[in-house]
């Protein structure tokens, strides 16, 4: 399971190219608004992959605290594209838009590594 977080970090530079060649977001979709960002993000998080294998006792920390960030953000985001729907719905030629899947794929994506980590640390903690 740990092989499986630490791989996850260190697959970042393919989500980053799957993101650039092929425009399939799963892995930021939070960001789609501000490219910069989301290349920043993609930097941190392969960053985060080097440091758990390079310090394999912090992986499971690393991805509890990343993972649960990243769905703060989507919900966040999430958040305020809802309000974007209620203003265009009160707008008389407001659009309405829908959430991406690739937000909801992130979504499952983050969650799973998110559960995964605190699963291993919840085993580590009661032995």
């Amino acid at each position: 399971m740990l092989r499986l977080i630490r791989s996850y970090y260190l697959a970042t530079p393919a989500f980053y190219l799957a993101d650039r060649l092929f425009g399939l977001n799963v892995r930021v979709a939070f960001l789609d608004q501000w490219p910069a960002g989301r290349t920043a993000y993609y930097v941190f998080a392969f960053l985060l992959g080097l440091v758990a294998w390079r310090r394999p006792a912090w992986t499971v920390q690393i991805g509890l605290l990343e993972s649960s960030a990243n769905v703060g953000l989507l919900i966040l985001s999430v958040f305020v594209w809802y309000l974007g729907v209620l203003e265009a719905a009160g707008s008389e030629f407001g659009r309405l838009e829908s959430v991406a899947p690739e937000t909801l794929v992130n979504f499952v994506v983050a969650a799973a590594i998110a559960g995964a980590s605190y699963t291993i640390q919840r085993t580590r903690a009661e032995r």
